[in-house]
């Protein structure tokens, strides 16, 4: 018997397997794109590694080293994605959200799933990223981010996140029979004929999500279906299976003898996906490997061409019209220094095998094809960080490197705001519960942020300690004040960059945060980030006055801002501030005067904070 469903993943398959049209002539089919990136990924030609005179044929490589400049220039890493507030009290607690998403990241090893999003965005010219709902072994439930090995896939030609989605798993016995909510009586079935046939312990298993008729899920749950039930459609998920001889891509009959092993109704939808540069007619975005195809084709044929030519001009030959020396071998019957003799007028003569204009036209004509490569996909070798030819301009090379790195910054941005919207609609909802328990957030901040963590804990703990005296009807001084807070700074310096901050239940729940992937400042030349500094400093310490111009430190916090060397300018105008209060104190205690203000932070009615 054939399910309703197991034949449609067959017209699925063959759908998949035939090229479409995009106009009149021009043809794509995505399996082919995906098995050329496979195959030149792996420097292997798609037509075998011998010619056909069976000699092995060279692979010179040249869009490996392109991917790795573009994964470069649009690298995102865990700590650019950052939660902000729209609200100004919140933005604590926005602060400290950031921290504990962060230290999930940690956990989850969450830099690695973006650097395989990034690659497989670049090679193959989409990534397609899918959620994962797990139990861990204390029954907590955890969330995954999976991203599906394109050659296992087969989707809608035309619009992949909109179709029907096919995801082929290659499970073995165990990993089945552990599958304890499928069907286990068909799941021992096809173990056994699997076993039987001796194909391999591996048992591929297609899971097939997409709208479907009703009719589908009403045949596996043994119900009788309407007329209506043929056009009423709903998102449904399948797991189909068979022994491998019944379900060989090149049968026709493909799927006709698969059995459903599980099947859910109105499920939800875990696949998400991203083009790198769309192309009217088709699903998958062009990747660097479809780009640079034809650089790589006739790039490998003036190697061959050229190895060819070594070959065969390397060869030692010798000539001569003597019959005296018909037959003769030099390399095998001569030695260094020997004397051959020869008829008169008849010399023995070296023959040149080289082609005309030697071996360097081979050169010129890779070069040519590099060079269409680099302008095919911006990655000049600016961008690739190689030292340009002598005599290069450095303002020609900056400009170079300023549109190659602005095409990789469209690329990242998008990626950029893909990210934000899996963390929106996956990955915060799902911890939302773990981060409104109470818990504590253990984290290393930097610097600045000790800075500022320390500060407002001795003043917590200060204004505790002033609290308690007032109610208790002691009088603080000031110098009670400032002792409490020195106490404190002390206490929670020895825990040197780690802070233990313990966030109260439901802390978070009130605050409207805001995703934020930071791709503004990751690609940083580290020289150049170095001298912007040194510059910077070198105008402030000529011009000690500048802060207290107003006019004149608007334009050096634009400075700061557009030179990218990280320096945010409302920290900036913070640590100016703090400079003014310093000067101040040092001028009244240069002159014997005392500030006779209350103790700075000092609230008998502040609202809580985190506790550290």
């Amino acid at each position: 018997m054939a399910y309703k469903i197991c034949k449609e993943l067959s017209t699925i398959r063959k759908s998949y397997d035939t090229p479409i049209e995009i106009l009149s002539g021009l043809n794509f089919r995505q399996k082919d794109v995906i098995r050329t990136v496979e195959y030149y990924s792996n420097s292997r030609y798609l037509n075998g590694q011998t010619d056909e005179l069976k000699r092995e044929k060279p692979f010179y490589n040249i869009l490996n080293a392109i991917c790795d400049a573009e994964n470069a220039a649009k690298d995102i890493d865990t700590k650019d994605i950052t939660i902000t507030s729209d609200d100004g009290q919140h933005y604590i607690a926005s602060f400290l959200l950031s921290k504990d998403v962060y230290e999930w990241m940690k956990a989850e090893n969450f830099a690695k799933t973006l650097n395989d999003m990034r690659d497989i965005h670049t090679r193959y010219g989409g990534l397609l990223v899918k959620k994962c709902l797990y139990e861990d072994d204390d029954g907590d439930r955890k969330l995954k981010l999976e991203i599906p090995e394109w050659k296992n896939v087969m989707t809608d030609q035309v619009e992949i996140s909109g179709g029907a989605i096919v995801e082929t798993h290659y499970m073995s016995p165990t990993e089945l029979l552990a599958m304890e909510e499928w069907d286990q009586k068909k799941i021992k079935s096809i173990i056994e004929k699997a076993v039987k046939t001796g194909l391999g312990t591996r048992i591929p298993v297609y899971e097939v999500r997409g709208d479907f008729p009703k009719s589908f899920i009403k045949e596996l749950e043994g119900k009788r279906s309407t007329k209506s039930d043929e056009t009423k459609f709903s998102y449904q998920l399948y797991y189909l299976a068979g022994d491998r001889a019944d379900t060989s891509m090149t049968d026709d009959t493909f799927g006709t003898k698969l059995l459903p092993l599980y099947w859910e109704d109105d499920t939800e939808r875990v696949y998400k996906y991203l083009a790198r540069k769309r192309k009217a007619g088709r699903g998958l975005g062009v990747g660097v490997f479809e780009e640079g195809q034809e650089a790589q084709v006739w790039t490998n044929d003036t190697v061959l061409k050229q190895y060819r030519a070594m070959e065969y001009t390397s060869k030692v030959l010798g000539q001569t019209a003597s019959k005296k020396l018909k037959g003769r071998n030099l390399l095998t019957e001569t030695d260094d220094g020997q004397i051959l003799e020869h008829e008169d007028s008849k010399p023995i003569t070296a023959l040149n095998l080289l082609p005309s204009g030697g071996l360097a036209q081979y050169q010129n004509l890779i070069a040519q094809w590099y060079a269409q490569l680099e302008k095919t996909t911006s990655a000049y070798a600016a961008q690739r960080g190689e030292t340009p030819p002598s005599g290069t301009p450095f303002r020609l090379q900056a400009v170079v490197l300023q549109q190659s790195s602005s095409v990789f910054k469209d690329l990242q941005e998008e990626l950029g705001i893909f990210i934000t919207e899996i963390f929106e609609d996956w990955i915060m909802p799902h911890l939302a519960s773990q981060l409104n328990a109470k818990h504590i957030l253990a984290h290393e901040f930097s610097m600045e942020e000790l800075k500022e963590i320390d500060k407002n804990f001795s003043t917590h703990s200060a204004n505790a300690m002033a609290r308690k005296m007032v109610l208790s009807g002691q009088a603080v001084t000031p110098e009670m004040y400032e002792i409490a807070k020195m106490q404190a700074s002390e206490f929670i310096v020895k825990t040197k960059g780690t802070r233990f901050i313990e966030i109260p239940k439901d802390y978070y729940k009130k605050i409207k945060a805001k995703i934020t992937v930071n791709v503004t400042g990751e690609q940083q030349n580290k020289g150049a980030v170095l001298e912007s500094l040194v510059n910077i400093l070198t105008v402030y310490a000529k011009n000690p006055a500048l802060a207290q111009d107003p006019v004149l430190m608007k334009i050096f916090e634009k400075i700061i801002e557009l030179s990218g060397v990280g320096i945010s300018p409302v920290s900036l105008m913070g640590a100016v501030e703090e400079q003014r209060k310093l000067i101040n104190q040092q001028t009244l205690q240069a002159q014997g005067q005392t500030a006779s203000a209350p103790p700075e932070g000092l609230s008998l009615s502040a609202n809580p904070a985190p506790n550290l």
